[in-house]
């Protein structure tokens, strides 16, 4: 095979909206082919409608599969070793750690086939600061990598951690599948004060959480219109101890992305009380919609967006801070007007371009 027809390999768990749209951008960047292989066609906690790969080959490898929750997938692909033996990619980019991604890894180095790892994960969230199975795969994947890609910073941390040099690891950020479609609804003008959106679980999303702050509002004789977007084991239960409070509430179900540009710009205010996510695209979501941004502490998004460029409050998980908080803001459309300024700045940093340009440049690298 010629050199220049020696495909990039992409070891994924699953295809997600954003990854799409990433691959076919990555596709029409490279000057060799694209291939993807992923673990499983869909993990059953995402209802995710997948557009057919276009500019980039995609094949879901056989294997086994253990759906663990909503956010934990274990794949055990064997046939990796023999797709990439017959391959023989010019390199190959692992996308975070599983049984697979280290059988990866090992072939990657059998064949002498330059590999990376990406991740989103980090230190807050890491199963290998617990576990030793998780810790061992890390250490096993990640010294040997010749490049790494990070979201954020708390995922070079992580990489450095398990021994990957950080002059070898190259910001690619997370960016949203779509973008708001202007003009955007003013937010004064906007029919729901709160916005959640993700899955209704406590354990990581905080919908119990989401759904005391909303009650604690109308107990403050401020009961708010609310739009709950997503679905989960809470919603029956957040529905009617919504109701039972008088708060008028929507509930959309699981929306597809095109529904969830409509559902970002229909509200003045999105509540993302998560209890750990590793980075958290529903925040660059609301912000090109003109949204402002109450949030926890625990994501990457928090720290490195909000935080980090002044576009968004981030306050401890209390319900009568946020309650607080959510109506102080919702009364002061100077202070959200400030918010969306410092947003517009910020978020051209965290897009599909500067994503790609990261693959690019430690792609380079291995030159």
């Amino acid at each position: 095979m010629r050199d220049d027809r020696r495909p990039v390999v992409v070891v994924t768990g699953a295809l997600a909206p954003y990854t799409q749209v990433l691959y076919r951008a990555l596709a029409a960047a490279l000057d060799r082919p694209l291939a993807v292989l992923a673990c499983a066609a869909r993990e059953p906690a995402r209802q995710w409608e997948l557009a057919a790969a276009d500019g980039y080959a995609v094949a879901v490898l056989p294997g086994l599969r253990w759906h663990r929750d909503a956010v934990r997938n274990l794949y055990v692909n064997p046939s990796i070793v023999t797709r990439l033996a017959a391959a023989r990619p010019a390199a190959v980019i692992l996308n975070d750690f599983s049984p697979t991604m280290a059988m990866a890894a090992l072939t990657a180095r059998a064949l002498r086939i330059p590999y990376a790892i990406r991740t989103d994960g980090v230190p807050e969230t890491d199963p290998g600061a617990r576990s030793p199975a998780h810790r061992a795969l890390r250490r096993l994947i990640v010294p040997g990598a010749a490049f790494g890609l990070a979201p954020s910073a708390g995922s070079r941390a992580l990489l450095a951690a398990y021994g990957l040099a950080p002059e070898r690891i190259v910001r690619a950020p997370l960016f949203p599948a779509w973008e708001a479609r202007p003009p955007l609804p003013a937010p004064e003008a906007r029919a729901y004060d709160v916005l959640f959106c993700g899955i209704l679980n406590e354990e990581v999303k905080g919908a119990r959480f989401f759904t005391d702050v909303m009650r604690a509002c109308a107990a403050a004789g401020r009961p708010l219109r609310v739009r709950v977007a997503g679905d989960g084991p809470l919603r029956a239960e957040m529905a009617e101890r919504l109701s039972e409070a008088g708060i008028e509430a929507r509930f959309d179900g699981y929306l597809g992305q095109d529904a969830l540009a409509e559902a970002h710009a229909s509200a003045r205010l999105l509540l993302f009380p998560s209890r750990g996510d590793v980075w958290g695209i529903v925040v660059n979501e609301a912000l090109q919609s003109g949204a402002a941004v109450l949030a926890s502490p625990h994501s990457g998004a928090a720290r490195e967006l909000l935080e980090g460029r002044g576009c968004g409050v981030v306050r401890p998980l209390d319900v009568e801070d946020w309650a607080g908080t959510t109506l102080a803001l919702l009364d002061d459309p100077a202070r959200r007007a400030v918010l969306r300024e410092a947003a517009g700045r910020a978020l051209p940093d965290f897009s599909l371009g500067g994503a790609v340009e990261g693959y690019r440049a430690g792609l380079a690298s291995l030159a």
